[in-house]
Formats: C-alpha cells, structure tokens, sequence
C-alpha cells in the first residue's frame, strides 16, 4: 500500500487562514498537526490508531444507514415539511425518478457517505499492516487488540461496500410485486480501485475471512456473538439459509446489549441533522404512525413524536423519528432481537429449527407488546422486522427480497413540486459517485481493460 498521511484522523487543525482588510496571510511553516505515516510506527501510536478505526466506524455508519433508510420505505422526502429542501435527499427519496446518471452520481449525500466509507476501510486495514511491522515491539495483548479492530471494523466497512451500493440501476420493476434476488447478488462496489466486487464474492472472499480472523482475538464471548450475527445477516439477505441458521444460533442472545456506533458532537448522528431537531429534511413513513394507533404499545419501540405544527404546510400532522433525539444517540447496528426475527424467519419460511412463534413474542415482550395473534407467516415477518428494525438500515433489503418495493414515489401528493405518486425510479443500491467512476478505469468497464 502506498504511503500515504492519515489525514482523516489526524489533523487537529487542518489549516489558518485569517482576513485582514483585503489581504489574506498563509502560515507557509512546516505543519506541526499532522503527523508523518513512519512516526506511526511505534508502539505508543497504535491506542490512537485503534481510536482512529472505532470512532470513524460512527461518522460513516449514521451517514450510510439514513440514505439506505431513505432509499427504503421507511424515511421519506415529504415536501410539506418547510425543512424539506435538498434535491440530493429528494432523489434518493425517490430512487433517482426522473434523474440523469449525471445527477446520480454526483449526489453530495451519497458522497458524504461513500468516500469516508473508504477512507475508513483504509484505516482499517492500514492498522493491520503496521502492527505486523512492529509485531516484535508490541504487548502482546495490544497486538490482539488491534488485530481485532483492524480485521472487525476492515470486515464491516467490506460489508457496507458489497452490500449498499450499486454501479448499475437493478431496474424500475425490481422488486415491484415479486422478490428481486438477483439485484441483491448484484449490489458490490470496489476496493482499491478494483473492479465491483459483488456482494456473495465480497462475504466469502474479503468479509468472512476478516470476520475468522477477528473471532480468533475477540476480547469477550459478546464480541464472537456480534460476529455471528453479521454472518447470518449476511447469509440471510444473501438467500444462504442453512448458512444463516448456524451462524444466528451463536449470534446475539437474549439480554445481550446492542452493538451500537457511538456518537457526540465531533462524530454527530446524522438522523438528528437529517430528520430531528437539527432539520427535518425526511420523516418516517405514515405508516409508523399508524401501527401505533392499532397497538398504542409499539410506541414502546417505534419511537416517534409530533413535528411542530410550524413545520408542516398542512393542516394535519406528520411526525418525526425520536430514535435519536439528539447528535450524541447511539445508533444500534445490531440487536438480540434482530437475531431472533432472523431465527423465526429461518424457521416459520426456509425449514431451519426453532419455535418461531415463541422468538417472535420474546422479540415483542422485551417492548411491552403482547403476544402475536396466530401463526408466524412471511406477512408478520415482514411487519416484526418492519419495526424492530426501524431506521437499522436493513429495509431495502427485504423490500427485495420479499418484492414488496413501492410502486410509486411516497410522500404528499399534488403538494408544491412534489412527485409523490409517481412510479419509482430503478435505482435499489446506492449508487456508486463519479469520485470512484472518474478514478477507477474498472467501473462501467465490462470488458475489464486497464483493470
């Protein structure tokens, strides 16, 4: 790997620039904030490192879950609200309706959240490399600890790379009416300027193998049980069912807490700027609301409230998401609950073991709500998850893999320029921005030249 200036993480000032009447000066001495890539090489450096890695895990993964929330049915762009003015979230909102690729892919949202992601990924891996330098200078359980944070957070960034984003649109009629397989296999994305790598290559060739190596020094049996339940997500939306099965029956167990990113005002949770009180530029699909007026103790998990009147051009209310209420709320990845729905799922629909009826209500008894009514079908599946996983970052997934993508644009219909009602665009993934098509000869490059 090139050498290279960890500039990202750190930089405590990345310059000074100050005006006076007309004239600008520049500060030309040697930096002092930034530190050169081989005084990393030591021993004391690699806590830092190791920070680096874990806190940029936050700053990416609120960016990338809002626009996949958004790109689902679970946010949307609902021009009465006053705040609701970005065309980048208006796109996304509507899977690019009526974009040009040339807008597609220079969606500033989309690169807020695409090229830290990267970045990130870069870390990560970075870290391992130098701590098999300096394998002879290190303690033993700080090596282990690194090993860990490189091959676990270096796996995860794989992940949102493989499976978010997309370099070709899956198509208007994708997952419209019938489940859409086939366009999850084709979600992918680059590393190093590679070709895509598609999502089943990434977990078998890039993913799990980090995710081996991580397990090998993970520092507690909670950590080997977040593993396991990225494996079986993984194989779940990757129609792996017996692989997903094995994997969840050594996930995240009851009472387990959340494996959450962790936030403050430095690395801000991005739903708070995006769709609480920092601005409300997308809210939560009507229905949220609505499952609370039919059980009053969903309140207990799909955690809404009231947007002030004075932010809505209607006379009837819409409502803002409180499941993070401000920009330090942690934003939990994975759950115990996302867990057991995975094991009822395998159980009630793909022939795996397990009592899904009982891990369902376990699932809704840990929010106070009762017990489901009768048996668990692909219907209470699809709603469970619907709502224990709110604004998780997961439902395009099962959009596709249950074909129950909107037909049409959501929102408010003949509202100002709203274009509600409309049918959707073809765009599923995320797509890939011309930072990385501009860059990487192997993107749009069927033929592999220059790769």
């Amino acid at each position: 790997m090139r050498k290279f200036k960890l500039i990202s993480i750190l930089i405590l000032v990345s310059g000074l620039m100050l005006a006076a009447c007309d004239d600008w000066v520049l500060n030309t001495e040697e930096q002092v904030d930034v530190t050169e890539d081989e005084f990393l090489d030591d021993p004391a450096e690699i806590p830092f490192l190791i920070t680096g890695v874990e806190a940029q895990f936050a700053f990416t993964w609120t960016r990338l879950g809002l626009i996949a929330d958004l790109t689902a049915d679970q946010l949307i762009f609902d021009d009465v609200m006053d705040l609701a003015t970005f065309p980048t979230y208006r796109q996304i909102g509507s899977n690019f309706r009526g974009v040009g690729n040339q807008t597609v892919f220079t969606n500033n949202t989309v690169r807020n959240a695409y090229t830290p992601l990267n970045g990130w990924r870069l870390l990560a891996d970075d870290l391992l490399e130098r701590i098999d330098r300096i394998q002879e200078e290190l303690d033993p359980d700080l090596y282990d600890q690194a090993e860990f944070v490189g091959n676990f957070y270096g796996a995860l960034a794989r992940y949102m790379i493989g499976f978010y984003f997309e370099d070709f649109a899956c198509g208007e009629n994708a997952g419209v009416g019938q489940p859409a397989q086939e366009c999850i296999d084709e979600f992918g994305g680059p590393i190093e300027r590679s070709a895509v790598i598609r999502a089943g290559d990434m977990a078998v060739n890039e993913i799990l193998p980090r995710l081996a190596a991580a397990e090998a020094v993970a520092p507690s049996d909670y950590e080997v049980r977040v593993i396991n339940t990225l494996r079986a997500r993984m194989h779940l939306f990757l129609g792996n069912y017996g692989e997903s099965y094995a994997a969840a029956q050594n996930g995240l167990e009851q009472g387990d807490e959340p494996f959450q990113s962790l936030h403050n005002v430095q690395a801000a949770n991005e739903y708070f700027f995006a769709a609480g009180d920092g601005r409300i530029q997308v809210i939560p699909d009507y229905r949220f609301a609505e499952y609370i007026d039919e059980d009053p103790d969903e309140a207990n998990r799909v955690l809404l409230r009231q947007a002030p009147e004075s932010l809505v051009n209607v006379d009837e209310p819409r409502f803002q998401q409180d499941m993070y209420p401000t920009q330090a709320s942690p934003m939990d990845f994975h759950t115990w609950q996302e867990n057991h729905l995975m094991l009822a799922e395998l159980a009630a629909l793909h022939g795996q073991a397990g009592n899904a009826e009982e891990l369902v209500n376990e699932v809704r008894d840990s929010h106070g709500i009762g017990p489901v009514a009768g048996g668990v079908t692909e219907e209470v599946i699809i709603e469970e998850r619907d709502k224990e996983l709110f604004l998780m970052g997961v439902r395009m997934f099962d959009l596709l893999r249950f074909g129950i993508w909107p037909e049409e644009v959501l929102g408010t219909e003949g509202f100002g320029a709203s274009i509600a009602g409309q049918p959707v665009g073809a765009w599923r993934g995320i797509p890939i921005q011309n930072d990385e098509r501009n860059d990487n000869p192997c993107i749009d490059n069927p033929d592999g030249e220059g790769c």
